[in-house]
């Protein structure tokens, strides 16, 4: 069966070598390349448009001078050719930059215009004399600079920062947290705060540390232009702890007494801020340092009712979810 089987294929192969070894259809296949060829050469020997991209670069910027807004760092142009010339331009790397030069096209206070006319004579340069550029698209090619007034802006979050569940973020850090942004007198003075790029970093439990990029303003430059930025996650945990009961907007004859006088107030805080807490030295127990609960006597003038509403005016910094274990409380009123 399987002897069979090999003298099947041995056929089919020799029956694949003769019709190649044919000599008619060796002459087909040498006229079909020459055909093709003729083909690619009239194809190539007609005339084409197409547009290509250069790289633009300033040059000649004195040091005391910041660009604070450049021009395009490309610059658009067709060009029309036979299609072997065509072809060859769309080579990788067929253009070396053009360069404008600061100089040139200032006007000595805080703009420069570049011409389109002398960019055209530039890339006339890395051209066949055959070539005729059509059209020039220069996109922005104008530019704003200043003599070196800045000043230092802090550096702030953009973005949606979720760290993984049962965490939160307990602090953001940047280095450097403040950046020189160089501009105008008029543009500086409108700007207090340089963000940067609108980030969404999720599910994280560790410490994060990456570079990202400032941004941009118009008319001005952050300088850096990027920075570090650490994300500390920190771990939430729920916790308690006793407050007075303090009344306001009381009448100066009158004194007002809760039942209780304290209040359980449960609040969530990272773990690292819970180390930071003030407590008893004795029992270690967290003291209410910085949370305030209130009953409000105009809350009973007004309603005449014989409970009053809790309510909480002020809690530390990094707690969240604070609430406290009754809403309302009972109360006697006391002549003085």
């Amino acid at each position: 069966m399987k002897i069979g089987k090999s003298l099947h294929t041995l056929n089919l192969f020799r029956s694949f070598l003769s019709i190649i070894i044919n000599k008619e259809f060796l002459i087909f296949l040498f006229f079909l390349v020459l055909s093709g060829g003729f083909w690619l050469i009239m194809t190539l020997n007609e005339t084409y448009e197409r547009e290509f991209s250069i790289p633009l670069r300033m040059a000649d910027v004195p040091r005391n001078v910041v660009i604070t807004s450049d021009p395009d760092s490309v610059v658009r142009f067709t060009v029309r050719d036979k299609g072997y010339m065509i072809a060859a331009y769309g080579a990788e790397d067929a253009f070396r930059p053009i360069y404008a030069d600061y100089r040139l096209y200032t006007d000595g206070h805080s703009r420069g215009d570049i011409s389109v006319a002398d960019l055209q004579k530039q890339i006339y340069l890395q051209l066949a004399k055959s070539s005729k550029i059509t059209s020039v698209k220069g996109g922005k090619l104008s530019f704003l600079f200043n003599f070196g007034q800045h000043k230092k802006v802090p550096v702030h979050l953009l973005g949606t920062v979720v760290p993984g569940k049962n965490y939160y973020l307990a602090h953001v850090d940047f280095v450097p947290d403040s950046v020189q942004v160089y501009a105008a007198r008029n543009v500086l003075d409108s700007i207090q705060t340089v963000y940067t790029k609108r980030q969404y970093i999720t599910n994280f439990t560790d410490v994060k540390e990456m570079t990202i990029d400032l941004r941009k303003f118009t008319n001005a430059k952050c300088i850096p232009s990027k920075v570090k930025m650490k994300l500390y996650p920190d771990v939430l945990t729920e916790e308690s702890v006793e407050v007075p009961i303090e009344a306001i907007n009381m009448p100066e004859d009158k004194v007002m007494r809760t039942f209780p006088s304290k209040v359980k107030v449960r609040f969530v805080v990272g773990a690292y801020r819970m180390r930071s807490m003030p407590k008893n030295a004795e029992t270690k127990e967290l003291l209410p340092v910085d949370f305030r609960i209130v009953v409000n006597y105009k809350d009973i003038e007004s309603t005449h009712s014989d409970k009053c509403r809790l309510y909480i005016l002020n809690t530390p910094n990094g707690v969240r979810n604070v609430r406290p274990s009754v809403n309302t409380v009972d109360y006697l009123i006391e002549q003085r």
